[in-house]
């Protein structure tokens, strides 16, 4: 057996125990069949399953990239059977095992910055809190428009993004709008350039932040991700083991979170308007991405907030207080920020928004190939933290120029099946309890959007 599909193996291994390590469907049905058959082992023993394939790994003449790539996924891998086998394993040690980076707090000043230009943007006079409470309240897309809203601006995002980047022949990205859940849109990929995308229905959908959303969960975000590395894959094997956490899932999601500002780009508020102008929903454009570009920064005290949580021993007052102050959120909500950061499974993941944003963000903006050549290479190459920053932002991997043909339909129809299970959390993430079995639930609305002949 190679090392990748030893390190695949334990991979599987690792995800019997805590599901939701693998990040789709596993790369090796033949392993994960086998792995599935065999009796759970021992975490203790995969600790040390990981350390003998980080040697075996190191002393096996490999490609630099590739070295690099499977001994990250294997820190990444041994650093969850240390937890699942119940060592104290500190915070700050899990952010950089898991991630390959450290955590850094925000700067005070930065954020009194955001919140003074939120001011000058929000409509009203008054506290700033409130302000931002009574623009939310009246951002919000009714529900009887946003699958018309959701198929609209899904639309128009793959449309720039195969002008920009291109599209695998084939591809299908499936929108389900689904009932009441602690989340607010996933993206779970099937395999086979497919990926089922759902965007809750609890009235909490903003029209400023819709088009961000759908960039970051679809196009060129998460699905186009999935799909363009496992075309990749033939060329780089190592693209078709994805981690959940890992640092090859930080830059994922970082380049998901920067996704908007590739497609559509700077003055994609000015896009927004129009498209969901369309759908029967009033959007000022400009004025939304100039609130959103505050409150993404703002974002990054989710991760200060489970600092003070884990590292500094705060009580979940204080850790609350700190979410409702710069956030600018109620308690209930600031609350289920706080259960995401206590799970045991997620409460380190805020770092992937914190750091992996501005790490692809400062790439993009720095690449002498411009932005969407650059974002590109990210999904098509093994990039990890350190290649965005160790040889001055420039990510390793050629440059990709061609465009894949571009074939879609869209339409509307009622759905009988939605994911099940998901992690208690506020932001964009995978689903860590799925079993990949669909259950039952009448009255999901899906709305297609394929790639067909």
């Amino acid at each position: 057996m190679d090392l990748l599909h030893a390190t695949a193996e334990l991979a599987s291994r690792v995800d019997r125990l805590r599901p939701g390590v693998l990040d789709g469907p596993p790369p090796y049905p033949s392993i994960a069949r086998r792995v599935a058959a065999e009796p759970v082992q021992d975490p203790v023993a995969l600790v040390g399953t990981a350390g003998r394939l980080r040697a075996e790994v190191a002393a096996a003449g490999l490609p630099d990239g590739r070295r690099r790539h499977l001994d990250a996924l294997l820190v990444a891998l041994r650093c969850r059977a240390r937890l699942l086998a119940g060592e104290d394993v500190g915070y700050v040690e899990q952010v950089r095992d898991l991630f390959g980076v450290l955590p850094r707090r925000s700067e005070p000043d930065e954020l009194y910055e955001a919140h003074r230009r939120l001011a000058a943007v929000l409509p009203g006079r008054g506290p700033l809190a409130a302000r931002m409470r009574d623009h939310r309240a009246a951002d919000v897309v009714p529900v009887e428009r946003l699958a018309g809203a959701v198929t609209a601006v899904v639309a128009e995002l793959r449309r720039r993004t195969h002008d920009m980047l291109g599209l695998p022949d084939g591809e299908r990205a499936d929108v389900d709008l689904v009932g009441a859940r602690p989340w607010t849109a996933f993206t779970r990929y099937r395999g086979g350039l497919r990926s089922r995308i759902s965007v809750a229905t609890t009235g909490r959908v903003r029209a400023g932040s819709l088009l961000p959303l759908l960039a970051h969960e679809v196009y060129p975000g998460h699905h186009l991700q999935y799909c363009r590395a496992e075309v990749a894959s033939e060329r780089y094997p190592e693209l078709a083991l994805r981690l959940v956490h890992s640092p090859q899932g930080l830059v994922a999601e970082g380049a998901a979170e920067a996704a908007v500002a590739v497609v559509p780009g700077p003055g994609w508020g000015a896009v927004a308007e129009r498209v969901l102008a369309g759908a029967g929903v009033h959007l000022d454009g400009p004025a939304a991405e100039r609130i959103e570009r505050e409150l993404d920064l703002l974002g990054r005290v989710r991760l200060d907030a489970a600092l003070m949580r884990h590292v500094d021993g705060a009580g979940p007052d204080a850790v609350l207080a700190h979410l409702a102050r710069w956030l600018l959120v109620d308690d209930d909500r600031a609350r289920r920020m706080l259960d995401f950061l206590d799970h045991p499974q997620w409460r380190t993941y805020p770092v992937t928004y914190a750091e992996g944003g501005p790490l692809v963000r400062a790439r993009l903006a720095t690449a002498p190939e411009g932005p969407a050549a650059a974002l590109a290479t990210l999904l098509d190459t093994p990039v990890l933290p350190s290649d965005l920053v160790t040889d001055g932002g420039a990510a390793h991997g050629p440059e990709r120029g061609d465009r894949l043909p571009l074939r879609s339909e869209c339409s509307v129809r009622r759905a009988s099946a939605e994911p099940n299970g998901s992690p208690p959390n506020e932001v964009l993430l995978p689903d860590p309890t799925s079993d990949g079995t669909d259950h039952t639930m009448n009255g999901t609305l899906r709305l297609f959007h394929q790639g067909s002949t």
